[in-house]
């Protein structure tokens, strides 16, 4: 299998290079994190680097005594040592092994490690090390990076049809040798969900009620939709599940936190204050969420709008949906620096003006009042400029970064 090389992130790692912060690479399995890892240690020539993979089962059972032993063996007092620690969350009190070789006197090293937990880090490290840890978030492959592999392997591919693919199996690395084989795809994806689902999450919090994964399946199915704990809880009561309102968003809280879903907070466009009761949810990968649901529970615009909040966040933007006074609905505005940028998705735009669809899309963006961008982005509609300053850009060229109506 041909490794992409994943540069974004790789210059991330290179930026925090020598700083003397703790690197935490975080993500949802298999989202390439150890191979983004492997490829900025290849930039590390010449350089002392040690590294450990906990996914090793014989490197479970070290303790984090022995492992802090085992690394100070290898390292060299007269130079920094790079030190790498994949998926270190498998080692009991791996933090104070962390702090003690952080803190270390006459040892230097530059602590980078991974894991498919954030709660897991967030609370371990940031208690021993308030302002001394970075969390570098790898999501699956962008577009761009998914068709640059595909385009090589069939240069007779075309973009659009490589994107409905796209849509359809995400972006995981490790499906790309069987996008055209849809049957091992599902498969690899079902074996990732599974993964992710019993040991970032069930087997941690000691989940046994089936309710977890309907759950799961509930919040796949309404992406994009807004989402509260009392309708989830009566969705539940209805298929003999009851579940009460603290445990079901405790449960949402532990999805999040092994990166299986992703929450976009409500906020009111005039007072810019977040809607705390409600709150909307994406999925982390949208070959994940189809599998989980099925192809039947499928609709394209919501899966549109779930890469068009990752490519967002892959661009370093603040994202929120907007809600207007009189509760229509802005997709998402995505801030950064003091720019605001308002966005619609859409799969085609209605262009009967008296259409429902055309209100939503066209009509709610020209209700805010402001100078900031307003933009419609569409599968089928090509870039260019409406009235009043609405712009149409096309997902597919946004997404490969040949949009040239330069606005987000």
């Amino acid at each position: 299998m041909k490794i992409i090389n994943r540069t974004f992130y790789i210059d991330i790692l290179k930026g925090w290079k020598d700083k003397h912060v703790i690197k935490v690479i975080t993500g949802m399995r298999r989202s390439g994190k150890t191979t983004i890892m492997h490829q900025f240690m290849e930039t590390l020539k010449d350089e002392n680097v040690i590294e450990f993979d906990f996914n090793n089962i014989f490197m479970k059972k070290v303790s984090y005594i022995e492992l802090q032993e085992l690394i100070v063996s290898k390292a060299d007092d007269k130079k920094t040592n790079y030190l790498f620690l994949d998926e270190v969350q498998e080692i009991e009190n791996f933090e104070k092994c962390i702090v003690n070789l952080f803190e270390h006197r006459t040892i230097k090293f530059d602590i980078y490690i991974t894991g498919s937990n954030s709660k897991m880090f967030s609370s371990s490290l940031t208690a021993l090390f308030t302002g001394k840890n970075i969390e570098i978030k790898v999501f699956p492959l962008s577009f761009k990076e998914y068709f640059s592999y595909c385009k090589e392997r069939n240069g007779n591919i075309q973009k659009l049809e490589c994107f409905l693919k796209y849509v359809e199996y995400g972006g995981l690395p490790i499906i790309l040798d069987y996008v055209d084989k849809e049957d091992n795809t599902r498969k690899i994806i079902e074996k990732v969900l599974a993964d992710s689902v019993e040991i970032d999450v069930k087997r941690r919090h000691q989940i046994k009620t089936n309710a977890f994964q309907n759950l799961l399946k509930y919040i796949y199915a309404h992406v994009g939709q807004v989402i509260s704990g009392i309708n989830i809880a009566n969705f539940l009561k209805s298929n003999v599940e009851a579940i009460n309102y603290k445990t079901i968003m405790r449960y949402i809280g532990w999805l999040e936190e092994a990166f299986l879903i992703y929450k976009c907070p409500i906020s009111s466009i005039t007072g810019k204050r977040l809607l705390l009761q409600n709150n909307k949810y994406y999925a982390s990968d949208t070959g994940v969420r189809n599998v989980e649901c099925g192809k039947e529970n499928t609709n394209r615009g919501s899966l549109l709008e779930n890469i068009v909040l990752f490519e967002l966040l892959r661009k370093n933007f603040r994202v929120v949906t907007g809600k207007l006074k009189d509760g229509k609905e802005i997709n998402f505005v995505a801030s950064k620096e003091g720019w605001e940028i308002y966005i619609q998705v859409t799969e085609k735009i209605d262009w009967d003006i008296e259409s429902k669809n055309y209100k939503r899309d066209i009509g709610n963006l020209r209700s805010v009042r402001n100078n900031f961008p307003k933009v419609v982005i569409s599968l089928y509609d090509e870039s260019g400029v409406l009235m009043n300053g609405v712009m149409v850009i096309n997902i597919v060229e946004w997404t490969l970064g040949e949009n040239k109506y330069v606005v987000i």
